[in-house]
């Protein structure tokens, strides 16, 4: 070969296009390229920067080998998360995001919300009715057992609509203020019912009735005195769930971790969630309350996996 050939040859080579990176063979979502142990999507990111322009609520699944399989989450809130785990984070930003909605009605100085008495429909352009409606209802004769008051959602009869681009976005955009507007009314009609932030719970003859959650051999019934009108109330207790935390060492070190909801008529506190640690004084929490305790065993939960990780790791030199 000469060297004019050779040189020919060189720059064809040059010129050639790298192989493109082999794809994950293991999962079709893993956007890693390459030989890689710890696979991952693309993130996730919200599409609205913060005040510095930086991404927030960024998102992405991992999978990982461990020592006892495959560690599979959701990386989100610097946190791993099971599937159930995430879908609980959505509704409570879901539920901020309604609550920061409002503050921007208050600007706007729109009326608050009023699930108990309003009718909210959403529609579309060209439209020939409300494509769908929600309002709470209160029955007139339920039977025995069943709830006073319900939530119909509904759609006028033969509703519907073609739409081009510009048309569903307006119509998701009435969507997502429709949804906010549809979680009160649902906690409005938990209200109604007992099973929100208070209230008791009536049997259709107007009796004390108990909650789906009751252990009723655990509910005790009291009765008001007569000096203060007579009458009574349930404290409600519901089951409960138990685990005891051992090292293996004396059985007395043991500790017992108790939860079970319960809801004393008596007071205006709602169903409350307990917890009991040992022989401590139990605590209370409320659903925001629980919705808090949640997080922080998330957290605990998720330092713990890292922490069992790190276990096998062996000492440097």
């Amino acid at each position: 070969m000469s060297i004019s050939d050779a040189a020919d040859t060189q720059q064809l080579n040059l010129g050639q296009t790298e192989p493109a990176a082999a794809q994950c063979p293991v999962y079709p979502w893993c956007a890693d390229t390459g030989n890689h142990t710890m696979h991952t999507t693309a993130y996730v990111e919200a599409p609205t920067p913060d005040g510095y322009g930086d991404c927030v609520l960024p998102a992405n699944v991992m999978a990982e080998d461990g020592p006892d399989g495959v560690d599979l989450s959701v990386g989100f809130l610097d946190l791993n998360l099971t599937a159930d785990q995430t879908r609980g984070r959505v509704a409570e930003l879901h539920r901020h995001l309604d609550a920061v909605a409002a503050l921007a009605d208050i600007v706007d100085g729109r009326a608050p919300l009023e699930p108990g008495t309003e009718t909210y429909s959403v529609s579309a352009a060209g439209a020939t009715g409300d494509l769908i409606s929600s309002e709470i209802y209160h029955l007139d004769g339920p039977k025995h057992g069943e709830p006073t008051a319900r939530l119909a959602v509904f759609g006028q009869p033969g509703a519907d609509a073609d739409l081009d681009v510009a048309g569903a976005d307006r119509l998701t955009a009435d969507l997502e203020e429709f949804l906010p507007r549809l979680r009160a009314q649902r906690n409005h009609l938990a209200a109604i019912l007992g099973a929100g932030d208070g209230g008791s719970v009536r049997a259709v003859d107007g009796t004390p009735g108990h909650y789906p959650w009751c252990n009723t051999s655990a509910c005790v019934t009291h009765e008001y005195e007569e000096r203060d009108g007579g009458g009574s109330y349930i404290e409600h207790a519901g089951h409960q769930t138990a685990i005891t935390l051992a090292d293996g060492g004396y059985p007395e070190d043991a500790i017992t971790i108790t939860v079970g909801l319960g809801h004393d008529e008596a007071f205006t506190s709602g169903t409350q969630a307990q917890l009991t640690v040992g022989d401590l004084n139990a605590l209370a929490f409320n659903p925001a309350g629980v919705d808090k305790l949640i997080g922080q065993l998330d957290t605990l939960t998720s330092a713990l996996r890292t922490m069992r990780g790190q276990m096998d790791s062996e000492a440097r030199q």
